[in-house]
């Protein structure tokens, strides 16, 4: 569960994924901001024209109301117009337009009420207009002021938006790289040390590092790409240690009849010899040797020859006991040892060995001199017939060459010897 979501969830990826939603997040509020933006500037822009409007009408009004009526007609001017009144109806038009637009009240009909003629009643005194058009200039530059803040304030908010959006993707990234830290830099370093440790000349280093390695992995959290460097470690490390066992079993085994090799039977043969050294117990071994097996090559060839050393090596690994190290001597002679096994143990089991060789039938072995294969033994027993390997050795071949002697197909202890010398 913990690996799936690792590998759903790594921190490359979490933080990749987090920065394409910050990028998404800053490009869309930008373009937000910079759309409301634009709508607020021209809001300001048309509301600061509405106020300049307003106080240059205000000016030219003033102007206009003062030069007095007589002076403002002249006998050109068409229904008692000239050009002053003219442009102040088109500035209190062009000021009607851009005031609806700013979203202000609109002025009441000024010039209209202003033409009238100084006998006609004024809609609105003097005073009372310039009130109105004070009031509305107040208003317009209010409103251009609290426009402006907006702004400000907008501004700042997006700034902040900005910062808050840039320290969570930083918060984030750094929260990740930390985890990415803890489960994959620190493990790296820990298996490094492990590696450090590992000797490659010992089989067993190796089988402890990848126990250890094993055991932290099931401890550790790690990022999946740890995970997976640790795991094909593992597996190299357990091809290699398959390989040494079976390159342990090629080089302790006879490649014919698959029994362990001489120097196998050697080095247990003297471990055993010093292991009864402490504990005082005894080790016994048999040298055994198939009977006319020259005799037997000659006739039919070393391919059926192999074929019977093999046969007998299954016999000899099937009656020995689990504890016993059955080898191959050398040639047609086979050895077997018997840890902790005292003389009459290992003839029983020898004799028993000898019975199923000879009930065993073999092809053409008829041919024999004794009209079957069959196999001879002698037995030596540490420490009474040798107290080291070497003389113990010597001692079960001489007990098998007196069994050769008594006419083959019998077992022969080395005690029985020294009890028909004395």
């Amino acid at each position: 569960m913990n690996a799936d979501r690792q590998k759903k969830y790594s921190p490359i990826r979490t933080i990749i994924v987090t920065g394409i939603i910050g990028m998404v997040i800053v490009i869309a509020g930008t373009t937000g901001f910079l759309f409301l933006q634009t709508r607020m500037l021209f809001n300001i822009e048309l509301k600061q024209e509405c106020y300049l409007d307003l106080v240059e009408f205000r000016e030219k009004l003033v102007e206009f109301e003062l030069a007095g009526k007589t002076e403002r007609d002249s006998e050109n001017s068409p229904a008692g117009e000239n050009g002053k009144a003219a442009t102040l109806r088109f500035m209190e038009g062009k000021l009607a337009i851009k005031m609806k637009k700013a979203g202000f009240a609109t002025l009441p009909p000024i010039m209209a009420d202003r033409e009238r003629g100084p006998d006609m009643p004024s809609a609105m005194s003097f005073d009372t207009l310039m009130a109105v058009l004070d009031n509305s200039i107040a208003l317009a530059r209010s409103e251009s002021g609290e426009s402006t803040r907006e702004l400000v304030a907008i501004n700042q908010y997006f700034l902040f938006f900005i910062l808050a959006v840039l320290l969570t993707l930083s918060l984030t990234a750094g929260w990740q790289l930390h985890g990415n830290y803890r489960q994959t830099l620190i493990p790296l370093a820990q298996l490094a040390e492990q590696m450090k440790l590992l000797n490659r000349n010992i089989p067993e280093s190796i089988h402890d590092t990848a126990e250890e390695i094993k055991k932290e992995l099931a401890e550790a959290s790690r990022s999946s790409d740890i995970t997976l460097v640790t795991q094909s470690i593992m597996d190299f490390f357990a091809e290699i240690e398959a390989k040494n066992k079976k390159l342990d079993e090629i080089n302790i085994r006879d490649e014919k009849t698959n029994l362990f090799n001489y120097r196998h039977f050697k080095e247990h043969l003297i471990t055993e010899i010093e292991r009864a050294k402490l504990t005082g117990s005894r080790v016994s071994l048999a040298m055994i040797d198939i009977d006319h097996f020259k005799l037997y090559n000659d006739k039919n060839g070393h391919v059926a020859g192999d074929q019977v050393l093999k046969r007998i090596a299954d016999l000899i690994g099937s009656q020995c006991r689990v504890s016993d190290i059955p080898a191959r001597f050398g040639g047609e002679e086979f050895a077997v040892l018997f840890p902790r096994t005292d003389s009459d143990t290992a003839s029983e089991i020898a004799e028993r060995l000898r019975r199923a060789i000879c009930a065993e039938p073999f092809e053409n072995e008829a041919h024999q001199p004794a009209g079957q294969l069959t196999v001879s033994a002698g037995i030596a027993t540490f420490p009474d017939d040798g107290s080291e390997w070497r003389p113990l050795v010597n001692n079960a071949d001489r007990a098998l060459y007196t069994a050769k002697s008594a006419g083959r197909n019998t077992v022969v202890t080395f005690a029985s010897l020294n009890r028909e010398v004395t």
